[in-house]
């Protein structure tokens, strides 16, 4: 028996050996297949390292110096420069636009194995001159309009080629996270049973998983200094180590899990020999390091230990005091477990006396069985590794960061409501602004941007061909005689006749090629290009990640050259590609998927699959009305039964709109009492809330109400 017992202590220490190793390799992969392999969460988890202070002062300075190296004569200002850089990457706003840089790089790199890392923030720029614009505006109309980001050669400083290609080779491997933390575990439960002293293999078998989780908590710090020890720049070596930990931190929870396992493991064993192996093991530990060893290599071990524990206590207090606090309180659940298990051995001595008497004859006597109190130990060792197992490649492992925006169009309550059921405060003829210069006839006090940073989240606008001539722009019209009958009904005829006047003055050649113009029937008394309109709300999706927005064009153009207008803009890169028609997605996909700009046309959507037909979604209400008294909620353009329902809401005193009609229409009792009315007549809330200078009363405030929720900051930002 004793020579057949020589071979089983060896092979069982290279299968407990071999076990921890596999099931940390798998934890690893778990972890990286949770942390970095996936898009999104690397993506979330980078733009939270720009948290960190380290981080966050080292992308404010080098974009400065980008700016600076744009245009060399704001270096006298630079202070002011990289403070507003500083505020503004720290901003939800430039969070959400790293986070979609992140994840495209992302892409790059592991979908299609690019070895070169280049996160490019086209968009920093709009931020930018907003966060400077608070502190110093002048300053911000000397930056560069075009200023563009690229921290592609940082990137990859931080990171190395070879780490790299490190992580691109491992992820192959990311299938193999069960198998590798299931053969581990198979390993670990080997080492046991080829044991004679069963017990003794339990404990060395939870020993070991827990000074493997010992080196995975310490682990991640000291990769990260060697990681960036090579890197000469401080600036940069610093905010590598703060994006070290925002990738890292959550690994230490990872290994006081492994670290729970194995003290599991441990304290099963231990409470079988009536709490000997762990008060020795102190014992010896403490008599080791007070007294000096016989032998030079344990003398040299020793101080080896007293060196590196007195080092990383000078160095990293916090951490190795944090260190200190995790082992003593895995000290007490050892002692807590082991406890338990010698509080039930007693009773398994019972059960298994009981079983004894039943299965076998009375010679045999009644002795407690210890097969079943080992048997009963290996079930409890089956769950520990089982539920430890479980909870590595579950979700709550690693739980989704908290949303950079957490509210849209200004309040939580109304991310999870399908897009079709949000109330929205609309500006009718958004487009004709008192503030543009030389627009005759406004419906509006401000331009749409501003009309945006108010609250409003619906802009209804027209869209005419025209030609500047003369200084002016003359609208494009294919049947003058016809057009202008038909505009008539519009303008009323005095503007048409002023309109006119002004078109039969503009004489000479074109200044410019036929382009698309917002107008209000004729651009000339008033215009300005479809493009740049469309860009001024591109900067407002830019600056505030949360909003979404509808956009209803009057178009008198073809579809392709709106399209071409919001692929030049660059507000097409905002717009919502999905289909038109219930179920709408809610407010947070359409976030989540950075379609936040919902494009609908009145006449034809031709051939752009993101253009939508108004009126095959939305039905309304008539819009001609000469006073309060003739509102009316009955069906006009789109019939019933459509997705949105648009309630348009002003007084028509064309051609001129009448501010002080606004002053009684738009105030909020009175636009929720018509509301009620035309809920209660056509069996549909209102969801559109189109009205003439939407500064005036409070549309904003009763769209919150009819929401359900507090009125809205004026300014619609997410902080």
């Amino acid at each position: 028996m004793a020579r057949n017992a020589g071979w089983r202590e060896p092979i069982a220490a290279v299968l407990r050996a071999v076990g921890v190793v596999l099931v940390v390799v798998g934890i690893a992969l778990a972890y990286a297949n949770r942390v970095v392999f996936d898009a999104r969460a690397f993506a979330a988890r980078s733009a939270l390292a720009l948290r960190d202070d380290r981080v966050a002062t080292f992308v404010a300075e080098r974009i400065a110096d980008q700016a600076i190296a744009r245009r060399p004569d704001i270096v006298a200002v630079r202070p002011v420069v990289v403070s507003a850089a500083r505020t503004m990457v720290q901003s939800y706003a430039f969070g959400a636009l790293f986070q979609g840089a992140a994840q495209r790089a992302h892409v790059l790199a592991f979908s299609k194995g690019t070895e070169s890392v280049v996160l490019s923030l086209p968009d920093f720029a709009v931020l930018l001159n907003g966060a400077i614009a608070q502190l110093q505006p002048g300053v911000a109309e000397r930056l560069p309009s075009s200023l563009g980001a690229q921290l592609g050669a940082d990137v990859q400083n931080a990171m190395g080629t070879n780490l790299l290609r490190g992580l691109q080779a491992a992820r192959r491997l990311r299938g193999f996270v069960l198998v590798t933390l299931l053969a581990g575990a198979i390993c670990l439960a080997a080492s046991v049973v080829v044991t004679r002293d069963r017990r003794r293999a339990l404990l060395l078998a939870g020993l070991a998983l827990a000074a493997a989780a010992l080196v995975l908590f310490v682990l991640p710090g000291l990769l990260g200094v060697l990681a960036t020890a090579r890197i000469g720049d401080p600036a940069l070596k610093l905010a590598a180590r703060g994006v070290w930990v925002a990738f890292t931190a959550r690994l230490e929870t990872w290994a006081v899990a492994l670290g729970g396992m194995g003290l599991v493991l441990a304290a099963a064993a231990s409470s079988f020999a009536h709490r000997v192996e762990f008060d020795r093991a102190l014992g010896r530990v403490w008599a080791w390091l007070r007294q000096a060893p016989a032998r030079p290599a344990h003398e040299l071990a020793r101080a080896a230990t007293i060196l590196a524990a007195g080092t990383a206590l000078a160095l990293w207090p916090l951490r190795t005091t944090r260190l200190a606090t995790v082992l003593a309180g895995a000290t007490l659940v050892f002692e807590g477990v082991r406890s338990l298990f010698a509080l039930i051995a007693p009773q398994l001595d019972e059960v298994a006396s009981r079983a004894h008497e039943a299965l076998d004859d009375a010679r045999h006597g009644s002795r407690g069985h210890p097969g079943l109190r080992y048997a009963l130990a290996a079930l409890v060792v089956v769950a520990a590794l089982g539920t430890g197992i479980a909870w590595f490649i579950s979700s709550g492992a690693v739980p989704p960061l908290a949303a950079f925006v957490d509210r849209c169009n200004g309040a939580a309550e109304l991310c999870d409501r399908p897009l079709d059921t949000v109330v929205f405060a609309g500006a009718h003829n958004a487009m004709s602004a008192a503030d543009s210069p030389a627009w005759m006839f406004p419906n509006q006090e401000v331009g749409m941007g501003a009309q945006l940073r108010h609250g409003i989240r619906a802009l209804l606008f027209d869209v005419h061909n025209g030609i500047p001539v003369s200084g002016r722009v003359k609208t494009v019209l294919a049947d003058e005689a016809k057009m202008s009958a038909t505009l008539e009904e519009a303008l009323g005829k005095d503007g048409v006749e002023a309109a006119m006047r002004i078109r039969d003055r503009l004489v000479g050649p074109p200044e410019g090629p036929k382009r698309p113009y917002v107008c209000h029937g004729f651009c000339e008394i008033g215009s300005r290009p479809l493009d740049d309109v469309l860009r001024e709300i591109r900067d407002f999706v830019v600056q505030h990640p949360g909003e979404v927005l509808l956009l209803v064009i009057e178009d008198h153009v073809p579809s392709a050259d709106i399209a071409q207008a919001f692929t030049e803009s660059g507000l097409l890169e905002f717009v919502y590609k999905g289909p038109a028609g219930p179920p709408w997605p809610t407010l947070r996909d359409l976030i989540a998927a950075n379609e936040r700009a919902v494009v609908m046309v009145e006449n034809d959507r031709g051939n752009v699959p993101w253009i939508h037909e108004a009126y095959d979604v939305t039905e309304e209400t008539p819009y001609h009305f000469g006073s309060p008294d003739e509102f009316s909620c009955r069906a006009n353009r789109g019939g019933t039964g459509k997705s949105f329902f648009l309630m348009n809401h002003w007084i028509d005193t064309t051609p001129a709109p009448r501010p002080s009609n606004a002053a009684i229409v738009n105030q909020r009792d009175y636009l929720l009492d018509r509301v009620r009315r035309c809920e209660a007549e056509r069996g549909k809330r209102p969801t559109l809330l189109a009205v003439d200078f939407a500064l005036i009363g409070d549309v904003v405030g009763a769209a919150a109400v009819l929401n359900g929720i507090e009125a809205a900051p004026a300014t619609g930002d997410e902080r």
